[in-house]
């Protein structure tokens, strides 16, 4: 008998598991049918599972971590037993912003600590000249995608509350918010960075891994009452996902990969593009950002939660002695016979230095 699971999904790269797990018949061999709804903000996604309209979503690790805790949300204990994925973020900025941080930047730019220096000048400058701060968008309160940006203020001494505007725009609409002057920059996971290069409207000044490599993305979040009613669809999917990561990770499937994110996760983003991100060996035309699909990248790994917690705490969002609560949502133990500790632990590097 097919169980069907409904998972609400974000049109990014990194929904890329759920939908191989469905169109290569790894969820089917399970026993489920996966209804994938696309949806345009990670609130919805939030709001839908938490009230049972989902069964499961892609899901911001620290957005689950958050609706655990209550913040922002009413509290819901949540499950995640493999992840998504690692890395696919970048900090895109615009046309003239990008081009005055160049101009000024002492040293390789290559370097985040240099191009953040740069930009503590242009917004000094800003601040002496009585200009409006610049602005720069991520993609909810709760991502890591703030928390990047806000390791990159900190390498040069800016504070993200005070001295530029920090606001939420939902992925989709990142690229014509900076094309509108909306917005001088955000942090965004791919494809959304390259499409913004490619449309001539702003420049990856770093990719999210130049700052935090190996970082937590995405979770497969459950409610934890419906994973404890239904163990054997969760161990069932975990089962699916890591299938698809073998599959998604085999260089020769990149393109048919690419296709199958343009069509059925309704990217309709250029095939070589997409290639791009998804191989990082490739010479792209443009700069982009790159994911890790593999394996590996799908283990639930509590260490990261610890991090993530640490960045929350440090973006004042939530306070010291929660941190138990906040970890109890990575529970590798739940994928059953999926279930298994990487040879490489994948530790977090931020600007370079392990951190876990």
């Amino acid at each position: 008998m097919t169980k069907t699971l409904r998972i609400g999904y974000i049109p990014l790269v990194d929904s890329a598991l759920l939908h191989v797990a469905r169109a290569y018949d790894f969820a089917a061999a399970e026993g489920l049918d996966l209804d994938l709804v696309r949806e345009t903000s990670w609130a919805n996604i939030r709001d839908k599972l938490g009230v049972g309209i989902f069964d499961a979503a892609h899901m911001l690790a620290p957005s689950a971590m958050a609706v655990c805790l209550g913040l922002g949300y009413i509290e819901i204990p949540l499950v995640a037993p493999v992840a998504l994925g690692l890395d696919g973020n970048a900090i895109t900025l615009s046309r003239p912003l990008y081009a005055e941080v160049m101009s000024i930047a002492e040293g390789d730019p290559a370097d985040p600590y240099v191009t953040a220096q740069a930009l503590a000048k242009i917004v000094a400058k800003r601040r002496a000249d009585s200009a409006a701060p610049l602005t720069f968008a991520h993609v909810f309160p709760f991502s890591t995608h703030h928390y990047q940006l806000r390791l990159w203020f900190s390498a040069g001494g800016l504070e993200s509350k005070t001295d530029v505007n920090l606001i939420v725009v939902p992925p989709p609409f990142m690229v014509e918010s900076l094309r509108s002057g909306v917005i001088d920059g955000f942090c965004v996971g791919a494809p959304w960075n390259g499409l913004a290069v490619e449309a001539g409207v702003g420049y990856i000044v770093h990719r999210g891994r130049d700052i935090v490599r190996n970082c937590p993305e995405k979770l497969l979040a459950f409610r934890a009452d419906a994973a404890s009613a239904d163990p054997d669809s969760v161990k069932a999917l975990s089962r699916a996902i890591r299938a698809a990561a073998d599959w998604a990770s085999d260089k020769n499937h990149i393109e048919d990969l690419a296709y199958l994110l343009s069509q059925d996760a309704g990217l309709h983003v250029p095939i070589e593009l997409l290639c791009a991100i998804l191989d990082p060996e490739r010479e792209p035309k443009v700069k982009t950002a790159t994911i890790r699909l593999d394996r590996a990248a799908t283990f639930a790994n509590p260490a990261h939660a610890d991090w993530l917690y640490a960045q929350m705490r440090a973006a004042g969002q939530v306070a010291d002695g929660q941190d138990a609560k906040a970890r109890s949502v990575y529970r590798p133990d739940l994928a059953g016979d999926a279930h298994f500790e990487p040879a490489e632990t994948l530790k977090l590097e931020v600007f370079g230095r392990i951190k876990n």
